[in-house]
């Protein structure tokens, strides 16, 4: 990082944390060049509120994505050679 950059760093962290919030979220943007809140529509905000809901509380478990993933490509070659 450039002295500049650093010096810019020590000043942004200063800075409460819904500003900094907010500078984050900006910079992402300029990479994106989608701003954060226009990526997800209000339904999909909706339906992730409620799930991670759902985790908190523990009416639902997660499993590990490599574990699903292993099984239904068990699952898939079962039926590859069941159909031979």
């Amino acid at each position: 990082m450039t002295a500049a950059a650093e010096s810019l760093m020590g000043t942004l962290l200063t800075l409460p944390e819904e500003d900094r919030l907010e500078i984050a979220e900006r910079l992402q943007d300029s990479f994106s060049g989608v701003p954060a809140d226009e990526v997800l529509t209000d339904d999909m905000k909706a339906t992730l509120d409620r799930r991670w809901d759902e985790i908190v509380s523990g009416r639902v478990q997660c499993e590990d994505a490599f574990a699903v993933l292993d099984r239904i490509e068990r699952r898939h070659r079962e039926r590859i050679q069941s159909a031979s």
